[in-house]
């Protein structure tokens, strides 16, 4: 199976299994195992798959993320980027995956989605958004429905 779309995440947000969606992405197409990995270090709160109104991410830097270093690896970045935009409409892209923090929104998984969401002037994205503890779980909630 094909876990990287958002008609995957739907169908187990749906069955409220978002948190079994999350390992199996990660580990299988998102090819993220350290991201998987981490998320079951603690009990997570999961707000499950939404539509983020990505003005919410203003505090992440546009562009190339800040730990890539060299000019080969920006290049890149910005390829994938090129190439995610020309296939948008043709393609069930992944939500992004987004924990929400102490100091904000951390986008874990899907820069080359975010950017290429900011290029096209997309005003929201669906996200799988996620806490550590419920106090930072209903400020996430409080947060959303004031947008």
């Amino acid at each position: 199976m094909i876990y990287g779309t958002c008609s995957a995440a739907r169908e187990y947000e749906e069955r409220g299994k978002i948190s079994e969606w999350l390992q199996l992405f990660l580990r299988n197409d998102g090819h993220n195992t350290a991201l998987a990995d981490g998320l079951l270090q603690e009990e997570r709160c999961y707000i499950g798959l939404k539509m983020l109104p990505l003005f919410l991410l203003d505090q992440i830097k546009s562009g190339a993320p800040e730990y890539l270093n060299d000019q080969d690896s920006i290049d890149y970045f910005f390829l994938v980027v090129d190439r995610m935009k020309q296939a948008y409409g043709n393609w069930d892209i992944p939500p992004l995956i987004v924990e929400y923090g102490e100091n904000g929104f951390y986008v874990n998984d899907g820069r080359h989605r975010l950017e290429m969401y900011r290029q096209l002037g997309i005003p929201e994205a669906p996200a799988v958004l996620w806490t550590t503890g419920t106090r930072l779980r209903d400020q996430l909630l409080e947060l959303l429905r004031s947008c």
